[in-house]
């Protein structure tokens, strides 16, 4: 398969759960192309990856700048180029998993779907087929924030993503190549 991973991490958390998903899909024998975001913002022909990762952390409910800015112009080229039409049909043998970590000091887990359903929208109207919306706890990092690690809705997630966190991130990307293996080999 050919893996494309794109995050984009302002502080670090999304970067680590990023690195974890690069490391299993190279255990498992994949091509896999791990992009920054933040330091680089190019055009991807996404048609070309058999599965693609997207990832950010969540800031007021949606993915940060740098994704954002990176999915405005990855559409703005999917547009020019006929890559999106009407009826959105489905593209056999692409898949997409979308990820954000998130701290939810308001109301929890809940603050991280709206940032999973807008990074998603790109690849669903290219008729990539959406096979995960994961969301993974990344405690605050700026210091006048830090006090929502211990005072949220979450309670303490002071070192989140922790090493547990990164476990379920590389047991859920096995599962995922696992299942699209599965399914390219019916």
């Amino acid at each position: 398969m050919e893996v494309l991973n794109l995050y984009g991490s302002l502080n670090g958390q999304t970067e680590k759960v990023a690195l974890e998903i690069a490391d299993v899909v190279e255990q498992a024998g994949h091509n896999v192309s791990t992009v920054n975001l933040k330091k680089e913002g190019v055009i991807f022909e996404l048609l070309n990856y058999d599965l693609t990762f997207l990832g950010s952390g969540v800031y007021t409910w949606l993915p940060g700048k740098f994704v954002k800015d990176w999915i405005d112009r990855q559409l703005g080229y999917a547009r020019d180029n006929n890559l999106i039409l009407p009826d959105s049909p489905r593209v056999p043998g692409k898949s997409v998993c979308v990820y954000c970590t998130y701290a939810g000091p308001h109301t929890g887990e809940e603050e991280a779907i709206p940032a999973l359903k807008y990074m998603g929208q790109l690849f669903d109207h290219m008729g990539i087929n959406i096979v995960g919306e994961w969301s993974v706890v990344g405690a605050f990092v700026p210091e006048k924030m830090q006090h929502f690690n211990t005072s949220g809705r979450l309670g303490n997630i002071v070192g989140r993503p922790n090493a547990e966190d990164l476990k379920q991130v590389r047991k859920k990307t096995s599962a995922l190549l696992s299942s699209l293996n599965v399914n390219e080999n019916d």
